[in-house]
């Protein structure tokens, strides 16, 4: 058979769209940071060709691979595994036994994985990749007696805490926890005066949620090492697990009493006091962690969050900056200063730290947000640009980007230019419900009530749940019709989905102050004014204050909204309507 046919064949099994299951996680950890991980990279198919067997593909063999490749596009599991297990039977190559064996471990057929992948190691008995998918197979078909076998073979000059480590994080990768425990037991048995054997034990135990196991081994590793960080961390994610907060809290005391430098324990600490929200508390353990670490990252950021939570603009700021210039590509930590930098109103700079962030995860996202704060700095024209510049590479992306462009046209009041944009994507995806959601706001915005009434009931239809359609349904109806008992249902259901949320506490008071219970709306909009300081919210409480004859602080409430945007046209009309002057203080 000519090299170029075997290369097709080496394409033909590339192809096929299995996910390996042979990266091991981080094993024995409790933090991302120290973690430990073991990975275990398939070799490329199409590598040393000239070692290769050249096949000759008759009619069946040939059928097989192809029904394989097919099958598995489709999802058709089951089917592309027995068709690729007979090819491999019939053809002897190793390349076809990997195939099949990762089909196998695909579905968690571990019988059918242990015959490939023992045709596999037969062909290929150096090849790492064989022997640790025959490993996994032998596990998971609860073959622990080989499997052990296996493991010490492959020791080698490891010593046994690299070892475990390793074997740890294999055991986790397959869903036979007897199998996986009984081999763990084993080594603990073989290794007791191995803290880092103990250790990887608990973790495969507390990955299978065998807690009375876990925290057994676990007590005993920290017995063998009393200040180990690692085993610590764990313990306090086991009592975390079992709801058992005093415990934990109680022991996470005592490990940081006893040893004053585990920064790492320190954090575990605050952590648990932000969830008890003692955040005041919380930032002296972190500002402690940065006393003796000022250079840690992690601890920077997450003071900078807690002051943040504490309403500490300035620290939170000056934490951030730290963070930053420590390691300038730490993009969540952008992200936060970029945030920071839009709540003070600082829109270039929020846009400069926008336009840092350059990975391709973050980059689509960061660029929306550019896009908005040139609409402050530089107009709708400059907004528009920016948009148009990012290339979508999916449906979503272009739903988001077509959305971002819907939202700053009714920012700049160009309402039915947005209905018109909204329409023109909406002949491509006519059943996308946030393009049916865009469309329905600008709708009532225009008093076309027939057509956003459509669009929020057709995302009900979908979504019952959808908090957003139900209260803005509810507030179209509230405020452009007489329908209020219908409004007043709605945006209840919204409210019990999202009961802190700003917008729908100021719906549920405009719908109240439209049914004219004055004093049930004035305490939902001072809540909702309270939630989230809003100029539409301003000019609601101060609308129903001054029809319920409390004029003076309806003018406070007016004031208060003019600081936050003197040219919002709903704040103006309202006052105008009024005939109370902007500068009217009296």
């Amino acid at each position: 058979m000519a090299r170029g046919t075997c290369l097709l064949l080496c394409l033909l099994l590339a192809a096929c769209a299995v996910t390996p299951r042979l990266q091991a996680p981080p094993v024995a950890t409790a933090t991302a940071e120290q973690q430990e991980q073991t990975k275990t990279e398939p070799d490329d198919v199409t590598s040393n060709l000239e070692d290769l067997p050249n096949l000759e593909l008759d009619a069946d063999l040939l059928g097989s691979l192809l029904t394989a490749n097919i099958a598995s596009y489709q999802g058709h599991w089951s089917i592309a595994l027995q068709n690729a297990l007979s090819a491999a039977t019939s053809s002897r190559d190793p390349r076809v036994a990997r195939l099949a064996a990762l089909l196998a471990l695909r579905i968690d057929q571990y019988d059918d994985a242990v015959t490939a992948a023992s045709l596999w190691v037969e062909l290929q008995a150096e090849n790492a990749d064989a022997n640790t998918t025959l490993q996994l197979a032998l596990v998971g078909a609860g073959e622990i007696e080989q499997a052990l076998q296996s493991f010490d073979r492959e020791q080698g000059d490891l010593n046994i805490d690299e070892h475990v480590k390793r074997v740890a994080g294999l055991l986790v990768r397959q869903d036979n926890s007897d199998a996986a425990i009984k081999i763990v037991s084993d080594f603990v048995e073989r290794n007791p005066d191995s803290a880092q054997v103990l250790l990887s034990a608990a973790y495969v135990a507390d990955n299978f949620e065998l807690e009375t196991a876990a925290q057994q081994w676990i007590d005993d590793a920290l017995a063998l090492r009393p200040d180990w960080d690692l085993a610590a961390q764990m313990k306090a994610s086991i009592l975390r697990q079992k709801g058992e907060h005093e415990q934990l809290m109680t022991y996470i005391r005592e490990f940081v009493e006893a040893h004053p430098q585990s920064t790492a324990m320190r954090m575990n600490l605050a952590a648990e006091l932000a969830r008890a929200e003692s955040y005041a508390e919380a930032l002296a353990v972190v500002q402690e962690v940065l006393e003796l670490q000022p250079e840690n990252g992690s601890a920077l950021s997450y003071a900078a969050a807690l002051a943040e939570q504490l309403e500490l603009g300035v620290l939170a700021d000056t934490y951030y900056e730290q963070a930053l210039q420590l390691d300038p590509t730490d993009e969540e930590v952008r992200w936060a200063l970029a945030r920071r930098a839009v709540q003070a109103k600082d829109y270039k700079k929020a846009e400069r730290h926008y336009s840092l962030i350059a990975s391709d995860q973050n980059f689509f996202r960061a660029q929306l947000q550019v896009a908005n704060m040139r609409y402050y700095t530089n107009g709708l024209k400059s907004a528009l640009i920016t948009l148009r510049a990012l290339n979508p590479v999916t449906q979503a992306e272009y739903v988001e980007i077509a959305v971002a462009r819907h939202y700053l046209l009714m920012q700049a009041h160009e309402h039915e230019e947005a209905l018109a944009y909204v329409n023109e994507t909406l002949a491509y995806l006519p059943d996308n419900i946030e393009l049916r959601y865009a469309r329905g706001l600008v709708a009532a915005e225009l008093d076309l009530i027939d057509t956003a009434e459509q669009d929020f009931r057709f995302i009900l239809e979908q979504r019952p749940d959808h908090a957003n359609a139900l209260n803005a349904l509810g507030y179209t109806l509230a405020d452009r019709t007489d329908r209020y008992e219908e409004a007043r249902d709605l945006i209840g259901r919204a409210l019990e989905l999202r009961p802190n949320d700003a917008h729908i506490l100021d719906s549920m008071g405009w719908v109240l102050y439209r049914l004219q219970d004055y004093e049930a709306a004035i305490g939902y909009l001072k809540e909702a004014f309270g939630v989230g300081q809003e100029v539409e919210i301003a000019a609601h409480l101060g609308e129903v204050l001054w029809e319920s004859g409390e004029q003076e602080e309806a003018r406070e409430v007016w004031r208060n909204g003019l600081q936050i945007d003197a040219q919002n046209p709903l704040l103006k009309s309202t006052i105008e309507r009024y005939g109370v002057s902007p500068q009217n203080d009296s």
